[in-house]
C-alpha cells in the first residue's frame, strides 16, 4: 500500500461525520445527481466504489427501492458511520462492504451499474488502474459506469488549482479534463457521454461509460 493511499485513509477516518453533514451543501448536489442518473437506468444491482458512508447509496435506495446496492470503501471508520445511518433509516437494500477497489470481493458480471462520487481521483494511479480492471470484470455485458468527479470550472481555474495543490494528492489531477474518460477507454470501456464542469454552480464532471455487450 502506498504512502499516499495511507494518507487518504487517515483523512477519511477523521472526516466521516463531517462528510455526511456537508454533502448536501456541495454546489450542484453531486450525490443527488448521481443517484438520479443511476436510478433512471432501472438497475437490479449496483456497486458503489469509494462509497464512504454510503451517502449516495442511501439516496439511490430512496429513488430506486427495488435496486440492491453494494457500497464498498477502504475506511472502516467511514463505514461505521454509514452503518449507523443505515440502521437509523431502516434501509435494507444497501449493504456496506469493507474492501479495496483494486481487489473487489464480487464475482464476474455481477452488476448492472458501477457508480462513484469523487472516488476515482482519490485512488493512487496504480490502484486506479487495477480498480478499473476490476470494475470491468464485475460489470455484466452492457453494464454501465457512471462517475461524478473533480474537474476545474472554466471560470475559476486559478481557485481550483489552489484547492488541488493544498487539499488533494498529486495523483488526483489524473482525472481532470479528459483524464477520467481516457482512463475508462484505456481499460476497455466505451465512453458514451462526458459533461465537464460548467461553473461553481456545478463544479464537477459526469462521465458515462459502458462495457461491451459480449
Amino acid at each position: 500500500m502506498t504512502a499516499g493511499w495511507s494518507r487518504n485513509r487517515l483523512k477519511f477516518a477523521l472526516a466521516g461525520p463531517l462528510f455526511e453533514a456537508g454533502n448536501r451543501f456541495i454546489p450542484g448536489r453531486p450525490h443527488d445527481r448521481l443517484a438520479q442518473l443511476v436510478a433512471d437506468q432501472h438497475p437490479r444491482r449496483v456497486l458503489e466504489l469509494c462509497g464512504g458512508t454510503g451517502y449516495a447509496a442511501r439516496l439511490l435506495a430512496d429513488k430506486s427501492p427495488a435496486t440492491r446496492v453494494d457500497s464498498l470503501d477502504i475506511s472502516p471508520e467511514m463505514l461505521a458511520v454509514g452503518c449507523r445511518r443505515l440502521t437509523r433509516a431502516g434501509i435494507g437494500t444497501v449493504v456496506l462492504h469493507h474492501g479495496d477497489a483494486a481487489a473487489l470481493p464480487f464475482g464476474d458480471s455481477t452488476f448492472d451499474v458501477v457508480m462513484s462520487v469523487f472516488g476515482w481521483h482519490e485512488l493512487p494511479t496504480e490502484t486506479r488502474h487495477r480498480a478499473l480492471d476490476e470494475t470491468r470484470r464485475v460489470l455484466r455485458p452492457g453494464g454501465q459506469v457512471i462517475a461524478v468527479d473533480l474537474d476545474p470550472p472554466p471560470t475559476a481555474r486559478a481557485v481550483f488549482d489552489r484547492y488541488m495543490r493544498f487539499a488533494e494528492r498529486p495523483h488526483a489531477r489524473d482525472v481532470l479534463g479528459t483524464g477520467l474518460a481516457d482512463a475508462f477507454t484505456a481499460h476497455g470501456l466505451t465512453v458514451t457521454s462526458g459533461q465537464p464542469a460548467r461553473s461553481w454552480a456545478r463544479p464537477f464532471q459526469i462521465v458515462h461509460a459502458q462495457k461491451g455487450a459480449y
